[in-house]
């Protein structure tokens, strides 16, 4: 629910400090989503403040890695088409069906423990998310731990590139990240798996090795991080509304948008303006950084009907959470497919489920992380 303060103030607005444009109206972040003369490439090009080397600032100027600048929900068609057509196959309806039965399986598995305490994280979220797009990838299964390391550190370097400590860290996360690529291809890659397919693009020269490493790392880090963080958040929104049975009651598919319009993984994202744009009567000039903020266009009163209450029955339209236009979330219907199964276990594991303790959440430069959530199960008669 961060930057949800942001609404009180115009849909589209100047930010003196960071010299960015913020973007919060539901209406204006999707016509900016989709407008032709605003660039995903923000890595390349895009700046703040706080990355203007004669700003008194640490860091010169740079944006975050090249291997990220590959990734191709950093980059613009046509090329950005090409690139993720090739593992589009993974998250087909088809794919996901037959993946469905794995995803069970594992669910069933972390929660089959005896037990009345759970961390929904640590003993959940975290390692569904990393053995799911580790098992979708092709990856041997004792990468998974892994990646719960690897994430806060490029993540960091997506927001905060500008300090040296995070653009070391950042930086050897992914040579950790090509380092297990690169083995895992070395060895037998299950075929159709999104390594495999990565492979053979590049044997029949689409592709370069280092777009192997970039849309392989970009799968890893996104399919791990926002899948387990939706998770643990929507458990925990839940919760605080006191709407655990609602979720449960409701129509699986409808609860799990519902959560995801209330609090989304992912609040912003970024474009650059390659040329004037007009919107709410504002002017962007051509090389200004806009942030879409994605969390607080959710909360839009204009378009949500009291959008500050989990409705777990709400019938939506349309929310921003996986984004909008041709930069649409490939891996949406994974994520959803894992929240659903995550919830619906969870719900059948006990009658009752109540914060065990006050969530444990810490500030990643400026990313409000969830890192535990315990719960406690029970029966209704308390037996």
């Amino acid at each position: 629910m961060d930057y949800l303060h942001l609404r009180d103030d115009e849909p589209v607005r100047w930010d003196e400090d960071l010299g960015v444009w913020l973007v919060t109206g539901f209406r204006e972040v999707s016509d900016l989503l989709r407008h032709p003369s605003l660039s995903a490439a923000w890595p390349e090009q895009g700046r703040t403040t706080l990355h203007t080397p004669d700003a008194g600032k640490d860091g010169d100027g740079s944006r975050t890695a090249e291997l990220v600048r590959r990734w191709f929900m950093f980059i613009d068609n046509p090329a950005h088409a090409d690139a993720r057509k090739i593992v589009a196959p993974l998250f087909s309806t088809e794919r996901l069906a037959a993946a469905r039965p794995f995803v069970e399986g594992l669910v069933d598995e972390l929660l089959a423990p005896e037990r009345d305490v759970l961390d929904v994280m640590d003993d959940l979220a975290v390692p569904l998310s990393s053995r799911v797009i580790c098992h979708i990838l092709g990856l041997p299964e004792d990468i998974a731990p892994r990646l719960a390391v690897w994430a806060p550190d490029i993540a960091a370097l997506l927001v905060a590139d500008y300090l040296p400590q995070v653009i070391t860290r950042g930086y050897q996360a992914l040579h950790e990240v090509t380092a297990a690529v690169d083995e895992a291809l070395r060895g037998e890659v299950p075929e159709e798996s999104g390594l495999w397919l990565l492979r053979e693009a590049h044997r029949r020269g689409e592709i370069e090795l280092q777009d192997v490493w970039a849309t392989a790392s970009l799968l890893i880090y996104a399919g791990f991080e926002t899948t387990s963080t939706f998770i643990g958040k929507a458990v925990r929104a839940a919760l605080h509304a006191g709407a655990w049975d609602e979720v449960l009651r409701a129509e699986p598919a409808v609860a799990v948008e519902e959560l995801l319009r209330f609090d989304t993984s992912v609040q912003q994202v970024a474009r650059f303006a390659a040329a004037p744009v007009e919107v709410a009567g504002r002017h962007i000039a051509a090389g200004d950084l806009v942030l879409l903020m994605l969390g607080a266009a959710n909360r839009d009163a204009a378009v949500f009907d009291d959008p500050e209450h989990l409705r777990p029955g709400r019938e939506i339209k349309r929310h921003l959470t996986f984004g909008y236009g041709v930069h649409y979330c490939l891996g949406a219907a994974l994520a959803r497919l894992e929240a659903e199964v995550a919830l619906q276990r969870l719900g059948s594991r006990w009658d009752t489920i109540e914060e065990a303790a006050a969530p444990v959440t810490r500030s990643h430069y400026g990313l409000t992380v969830l890192e535990h959530l315990t719960v406690r199960g029970g029966t209704r008669n308390g037996a």
